[in-house]
């Protein structure tokens, strides 16, 4: 799950095929029906021997990390006999029930609550793309951890779900409907896991379909006054599918995949925007932007999203497999999951020609600035995630800076062994050829299961820097593919006068000029002042980066700089005014700076060709 917060969650589920003999459990909702932004849901219940059954809504599900206790809003919970007789039950915590006289139980109603518009202050608000949206006859984003539960010992069974809907309404999902009505989908899953992993928007349909190797992939958006849609979404988000699936070698492990986006008119009771990642989905909410605002910042975080459908789905191990939803088991292997997944969605994107090596090494400078400032660096990766609901908690976000840079290391060092042939994307590959969705690893086995597809230097690796707490070598494995790496540089830069800005309806504002240097002082910037133009050039947030990297190239001390800002005058009204200054260099130090060595030698330099697919 990525946050507009720079925090990243990875809600992965799997089926591991439902238990012979096992009955199905079949669960019912309509939506024409909804009420008080709730729902209500009936469950249809086989027969049962055992005397006392425990049924539970989720505490947690898999890549929230959080304990969030989807059970608070459950509401009227009440256990029936053939003859709509109550049966006793018990209250086991915020998630759990204990029916009494289960072999009696025939059906199980309650009504479930819009998780976007329950504010409890003793409570954790739920981050939007892992909860539930219930607007009557406009939207409905149904998160099934948060509207179906499961038998303690039945999570193996097979799920079947009807939903009932208007005749206006589609439900996007990456499952099948096996109904053909237009007011009724059915489906059904084999655990409850895969019902978990498989979210579904409903909303009247804005859909554009992607072709991408073997995959058909599905762009549903839900936008309350249209200005983002499917069609423009698909073709930002293309050129990096297609750049994907060369790099996953043409073949996806996926028949469908579907992007469930949903925006909003307000914000969000978390404070964050994102999005929450599945196996063969994922689900994104956003306040409404323009869309040629938000569509590049899209395409970035689906670039992360997308290659869950490598890990964990088709490489997990048994904490996964079998999670146990409301006493959840944490795999040692984040840096796997999520480290891998963050690291290929930037490479893939700069083997392909979507991003410059250039762009590739500023991420990765920030992944080792923030890794070092913002977490703690010599803390086990291992001994992290298996606590991280815990004692680790505030360490999470590590498994998207060191976490990528672990395999940054691993990418070099296959490439280093192999003459360039093979690296991090092709173990991934060759690990999910041996395990698959269906079979997990022994979570201490899998450095050995890498030795065995590698070699013991690679092992050697893992044990010292990720189950161990050395500092990652960069500058060692960096040299290795001629490239410079210096903790601390001092460099000769220009910016625009170093006020401090924020977005704003696309723009950028001045929110702070206190650290502003001799530049801004002479062009005079106010708090307020809303970036229109520089030099003549238009300004907006999504083409800021292009015109600086451009401007850098050429700018000197003393050139003419010429600013345009939106100012409210004396009367409140908005004008254009053009602040005026001479350019200024300045000094400033920078961290972990990557660039290309000058003097590489000829193997180093092709080893990076390798890397990078030049």
């Amino acid at each position: 799950m990525k946050k507009l917060l720079l925090i990243i969650f990875a809600g992965t589920l799997f089926s591991a095929g439902a238990q012979e003999n096992q009955p199905v459990l079949r669960y019912s909702v309509d939506l024409t029906q909804s009420s008080n932004d709730q729902l209500s849901v009936e469950l249809t219940c086989p027969s049962f021997k055992k005397k006392d059954l425990k049924f539970f809504i989720p505490k947690t599900v898999p890549g929230t990390y959080s304990e969030d206790d989807y059970g608070r809003f459950i509401e009227d919970f009440k256990a029936l006999d053939k003859k709509g007789n109550i049966l006793k039950t018990k209250k086991l915590d915020k998630n759990g029930w204990l029916i009494e006289r289960s072999d009696k139980l025939v059906k199980i109603t309650y009504r479930v609550n819009d998780t976007f518009d329950a504010y409890d202050k003793a409570d954790n608000t739920i981050f939007e793309p892992s909860g539930t949206s219930i607007e009557k006859d406009t939207v409905y984003l149904i998160n099934n951890h948060g509207l179906f539960g499961y038998f303690s010992g039945y999570e193996k069974s097979a799920y079947e779900v009807t939903i009932k809907h208007t005749p206006d309404f589609y439900g996007s999902t990456a499952l099948t409907d096996s109904d053909h009505s237009n007011t009724q989908d059915v489906f059904l899953t084999d655990s409850y896991n895969l019902l978990v992993d498989s979210p579904i928007l409903y909303c009247k349909p804005d859909t554009t379909t992607v072709k991408v190797g073997n995959t058909d992939v599905l762009i549903s958006v839900y936008s309350p006054s249209g200005k983002v849609t499917s069609k423009f979404l698909a073709e930002q988000v293309d050129p990096l599918l297609q750049a994907q699936g060369k790099y996953l070698g043409g073949t996806l492990p996926v028949d469908k995949y579907a992007f469930l986006v949903y925006f909003d008119n307000k914000p969000g009771l978390s404070g964050s925007e994102g999005a929450l990642e599945h196996s063969y989905s994922s689900v994104y909410y956003f306040q409404e932007y323009p869309q040629e605002v938000f569509g590049p910042y899209f395409t970035d975080i689906a670039a992360h999203e997308f290659f869950h459908i490598l890990t964990p789905l088709n490489i997990h191990s048994e904490q996964i497999h079998d999670f146990n939803f409301n006493y959840p088991e944490m795999s040692k292997h984040l840096w796997l999951y999520e480290g891998s997944t963050e690291y290929h969605a930037h490479i893939a994107q700069t083997r392909y020609g979507l991003k410059s090596p250039e762009e590739l090494y500023k991420v990765l400078t920030e992944k080792i600035n923030s890794s070092q400032k913002q977490f703690d660096d010599r803390l086990s990766f291992t001994e992290m995630s298996k606590g991280v609901l815990k004692k680790h908690q505030s360490q999470f976000g590590n498994v998207y800076q060191k976490g990528a840079l672990i395999s940054l290391c691993l990418d070099i060092l296959l490439r280093e062994e192999s003459g360039g042939k093979k690296g991090i994307i092709d173990l991934v590959l060759d690990l999910s050829k041996k395990f698959g969705k269906d079979q997990h690893f022994q979570d201490d086995q899998l450095f050995d299961e890498i030795q065995a597809l590698s070699s013991p230097a690679i092992k050697n690796f893992l044990v010292k820097y990720v189950e161990g707490s050395e500092k990652l070598p960069l500058k060692e494995i960096l040299k290795k593919v001629g490239l410079e790496y210096e903790e601390e540089k001092i460099i000769t830069t220009y910016n625009l006068g170093n006020m401090s800005m924020a977005p704003a309806n696309g723009k950028f504002k001045v929110i702070n000029t206190d650290q502003m240097n001799a530049e801004g002082k002479e062009l005079g910037y106010q708090v307020g002042d809303i970036l229109q133009s520089v030099n003549g050039e238009e300004i907006t947030i999504q083409s800021y980066a292009e015109f600086r990297t451009k401007w850098l190239e050429t700018v000197k001390d003393g050139d003419d700089l010429t600013v345009g800002v939106l100012r409210k005058n004396e009367n409140g009204n908005e004008e254009t005014v053009l602040l005026k200054a001479k350019v200024q260099s300045f000094k400033a130090m920078r961290t972990n700076v990557i660039a290309e060595d000058p003097e590489a030698t000829e193997a180093q330099v092709n080893l990076r060709k390798a890397w990078l697919n030049q």
